[in-house]
């Protein structure tokens, strides 16, 4: 067995997050699904940012936001993706190495630019997203770095993936490194938006592949089609998966061996951003999971970071 020297390396979108505060009117003008993402292209993206005063910046996407949180809480982390050779990307992987992070691949010059996402906070804390995801949607087998992936414990992967062009072939190369090398496979499903386009897909990678899968609730009913959440979880579940189910201001339901754990939500004083939270979720999680805690545990410790990122701007601590 090769040497677990990583606790998980993530392969993801690398995105930089430009969070900012919008009114729903705004939304409502430029057509925006509230607390959905949609993709735009560079010119978009760059009209919408001069629509805007910028709050706050940060190396974002999904899984990198999920495994900066986990380095920070002393878990040897790695994450895979692909950044242009500019000031963005080398801002993106600086922000990863400052954070402990091992980036695992390279920049490179390209006509795309680095990935972006504006991060439209709503007054109650909804966050909707535009992303351009510039030269990430090129990620491809080549960039998977394979070593990587065999020294890791988990392998984690992001929904939004399914997004790239040919980063399906690079997911199911890593899936079957992860498989041969005795990796667990986790996986976030990310986003409704994503799921109304690659639901077989998404369900056939979580049936066959997957050892830990989170989604919220709305994901869940996406997923099965249907809308009673208990009789909807049959269809996805056996008794080798852990299922992580984010349920807002009712806490969590962790699945795990045919058992059932509710975790109790805690108690917010300010909400100000929601962005994040299910990555920070994830990130807590997968934490105390690698650290070999009980599940509900697991649970419990995914509420409490996820309680404490909802209460600033941006999904970092």
């Amino acid at each position: 067995m090769v040497n677990k020297e990583f606790g998980i390396t993530g392969i993801g979108n690398s995105i930089v997050d430009i969070i900012v505060q919008v009114e729903d009117d705004f939304l409502l003008e430029h057509n925006l699904r509230k607390g959905m993402m949609s993709l735009v292209d560079l010119d978009g993206i760059q009209n919408l940012e001069k629509k805007f005063k910028i709050e706050t910046t940060v190396s974002g996407g999904s899984v990198a936001n999920s495994i900066v949180c986990m380095s920070q809480n002393e878990i040897n982390s790695a994450f895979i993706g692909k950044v242009a050779d500019d000031d963005l990307g080398s801002a993106f992987i600086n922000g990863l190495n400052k954070e402990g992070v091992q980036f695992g691949s390279s920049q490179f010059s390209d006509t795309e630019k680095t990935g972006r996402c504006i991060v439209m906070v709503s007054k109650d804390a909804q966050r909707t997203m535009s992303t351009y995801l510039g030269i990430s949607q090129k990620l491809n087998e080549k960039d998977i770095n394979e070593d990587l992936i065999k020294k890791s414990k988990i392998l984690y992967l992001e929904g939004y993936l399914w997004d790239l062009d040919d980063a399906q072939s690079a997911i199911r190369k890593s899936i079957s490194i992860a498989k041969v090398n005795g990796t667990k496979i986790a996986f976030s499903v990310s986003d409704v938006f994503c799921i109304e386009r690659f639901k077989e897909s998404f369900l056939e990678i979580i049936k066959n592949d997957c050892d830990i899968v989170f989604a919220n609730e709305e994901e869940i009913k996406a997923l099965t089609g249907g809308s009673n959440i208990d009789e909807d979880l049959n269809t996805l579940m056996n008794e080798d998966k852990i299922l992580a189910i984010t349920k807002g201001e009712q806490g969590a339901l962790i699945i795990s061996q045919n058992n059932k754990y509710e975790i109790s939500s805690e108690k917010i004083d300010n909400l100000v951003d929601t962005t994040g939270a299910g990555d920070i979720f994830a990130a807590g999680f997968l934490e105390y999971l690698i650290k070999n805690y009980e599940i509900q545990e697991c649970g419990k410790r995914g509420i409490q970071l996820a309680s404490k990122i909802i209460q600033q701007y941006g999904a970092r601590f």
